[in-house]
């Protein structure tokens, strides 16, 4: 079992990072199998970022953290492999001001350079992701048509 999945099980908390991607390798050793007594904060060189609402700690130099309470887990097999489902309610979220956008609530992702990974056969491949200057309000997705369940 990882530290992580020990740790939501016990202590009921998680803290989601999201780091820019000027923390590539330090995150990748984080994501390493060790023993259960190796702290992954000082073999990774990160340090500890006291959280606001819950005791996990986040990671400095982020650009923002979000904090949960567990709400259930979810485990089951299929094919053979272990999958795990974790749902947590956010209890708390923050931003880097230099990140975050007080008048409309946007996130500047050319400053955050959030760090992204996608897999392949071979391993993991990094990138980040890019603004591409498309808007549309809640209200686009959420059109509702109007239907009759009645027959009328």
């Amino acid at each position: 079992m990882r530290d992580t999945y020990v740790n939501i099980d016990t202590k009921k908390e998680f803290v989601i990072n999201m780091p820019g991607v000027d923390l590539v390798d330090a995150v990748i050793p984080t994501s390493s199998h060790v023993p259960f007594d190796v702290n992954e904060f000082e073999l990774a060189n990160l340090k500890e970022r006291p959280s606001k609402k819950v005791k996990a700690p986040g990671i400095e130099g982020c650009y923002a953290w979000m904090e949960f309470q567990l709400h259930s887990m979810h485990e089951e097999t299929y094919d053979g492999f272990p999958y795990l489902l974790i749902l947590g309610k956010v209890v708390h979220l923050e931003v880097d001001d230099d990140i975050y956008n007080p008048e409309d609530g946007s996130w500047d992702l050319e400053k955050a350079k959030p760090l992204m990974m996608t897999e392949s056969n071979q391993g993991m491949h990094f990138c980040t992701g890019n603004d591409i200057g498309k808007f549309e309000p809640y209200g686009a997705c959420l059109k509702m048509v109007k239907t009759s369940y009645h027959g009328v």
